[in-house]
C-alpha cells in the first residue's frame, strides 16, 4: 500500500487543526492565543536558558520558528497586555531586549499548565505508541 495515496498531507492538516481548536479553546481561561502563548513560552525559555536579562525580538522568533515581522506583531499585544517589556539592548543600540513581566511569567506558568494538560488529553490517543510518535515528531523538525 502506497501511504502518499492516503493523503498524508491531508490527514496532518486535519490533526493539526484539531489541536489548534483545542490549545485555541482552552488558552481562552487565560486569555491568549497559542501564538501568544509560544512567544512568552520561547522568551522564558531564552531568558532560563542563557541566564540573560532579556532576548532580542528576532532571538525569540528563531526560537519559536516563527517570522519575525509576525513576533514583532505579536509581542506588541503582549506588551500592551503588560506581560512583557522592552529595554535598550546593552550593546546593539538598533535593538530592544524582551522580558517577561511578572504578570507575564505568571500567565505563561497558567498557560503551560493548561497546554500541558490539553496535550495530555489530545495525544492520550496514541497510547503506549505516544513514546514512538514524538520521537518520530522530531525526526520532521528542523
Amino acid at each position: 500500500m502506497d501511504i502518499y495515496n492516503e493523503e498524508l498531507g491531508y490527514i496532518m492538516w486535519r490533526v493539526t487543526n484539531n489541536w489548534q481548536k483545542l490549545m485555541k479553546l482552552k488558552l481562552q481561561e487565560v486569555d491568549l492565543t497559542h501564538v501568544q502563548f509560544a512567544l512568552l513560552r520561547s522568551c522564558h525559555s531564552l531568558n532560563e536558558r542563557g541566564g540573560s536579562p532579556g532576548a532580542t525580538q528576532i532571538q525569540i522568533a528563531q526560537d519559536s520558528f516563527m517570522d519575525p515581522m509576525m513576533a514583532s506583531e505579536v509581542l506588541r499585544t503582549l506588551e500592551k497586555k503588560g506581560y512583557v517589556n522592552r529595554v535598550p539592548h546593552p550593546q546593539d543600540t538598533r535593538a530592544k531586549l524582551i522580558r517577561l513581566t511578572e504578570s507575564g511569567a505568571n500567565v505563561m506558568e497558567r498557560a503551560n499548565q493548561i497546554v500541558l494538560e490539553a496535550d495530555k488529553t489530545f495525544f492520550s490517543k496514541l497510547g503506549p505508541e505516544l513514546e514512538g510518535f514524538i520521537k518520530q515528531l522530531r525526526l520532521l523538525m528542523p
